[in-house]
């Protein structure tokens, strides 16, 4: 199993699990180290897929739930990967409130399916923020809410999270061929959103000789510090839950 480290201020090197598993017994401040820890990564998952206005309660929603379902980790998988699981269902659960025509449909796996062939732009989204220093960069983000919104999540773990496709087909619980075949298709549609939004070609040529780098760069420049945005503290929600042993 690989696990995500980083070394903590004043102390040894603890990692994402014995922090979750920490917090499950009731220790608030592995806790509030796990939400610091992964902040940048969650609040990237849901930048550019939901208003600005909601990502801070599904960035809490989503450490919340990471701890409710502990019983269901068994660490087969990294953290990472079952945390960006818990935040894509997350979403799913979101949109589905927000967006009733979609909640209406028979089941809720075709709702499911309905809510990932939408494009995230669809769900109302404010223009790409002037965060980003590049027209190519602003390019790149105004194509990814332009496709089908699971090609978007797939896109984004790979370049902005640097998941493997195995990783990915782990945290959206899809067979490994599938989540190849999600980043295959993503780049298919992610390039013809670009030639679309190009406002010449020159532009375009840019952004797709040097993919790989604007994306690298968009990520970085998503990438708020927890301290600067969220307050640990509103995880003492968590306090009302019960500790669960695993299964």
């Amino acid at each position: 199993m690989r696990v995500h480290e980083t070394d903590m201020s004043d102390g040894p090197t603890v990692d994402d699990v014995a922090l979750l598993e920490a917090w499950c017994r009731g220790d608030r401040a592995a806790g509030a180290a796990l939400f610091e820890r992964h902040y940048a990564s969650v609040a990237r998952f849901f930048h550019n897929k939901v208003s600005d206005a909601a990502q801070e309660d599904l960035i809490h929603e989503t450490f919340l739930a990471c701890l409710e379902g502990i019983s269901r980790f068994r660490g087969q998988a990294s953290f990472r990967t079952y945390l960006f699981g818990i935040a894509h269902r997350v979403l799913a659960d979101h949109l589905r409130r927000r967006h009733r025509r979609v909640a209406r449909l028979g089941s809720q796996a075709e709702a499911d399916a309905a809510l990932e062939e939408t494009p995230a732009i669809v769900f109302g989204l404010s223009p790409v923020a002037t965060a980003v220093h590049r027209e190519e960069q602003r390019l790149l983000l105004e194509a990814l809410r332009r496709i089908p919104l699971i090609h978007q999540v797939s896109l984004e773990l790979h370049y902005w999270e640097e998941l493997t496709a195995a990783e990915i087909g782990e945290a959206l619980g899809v067979p490994l061929g599938t989540a190849k075949t999600r980043l295959r298709d993503g780049r298919i549609y992610l390039e013809q959103q670009l030639r679309e939004l190009a406002r010449s070609p020159e532009q375009l040529q840019s952004t797709l000789d040097n993919l790989d780098r604007w994306a690298r760069r968009v990520q970085a420049q998503l990438a708020p510090a927890a301290g600067a945005n969220a307050d640990p503290d509103a995880l003492a929600g968590a306090d009302a839950l019960e500790a669960r042993p695993r299964e």
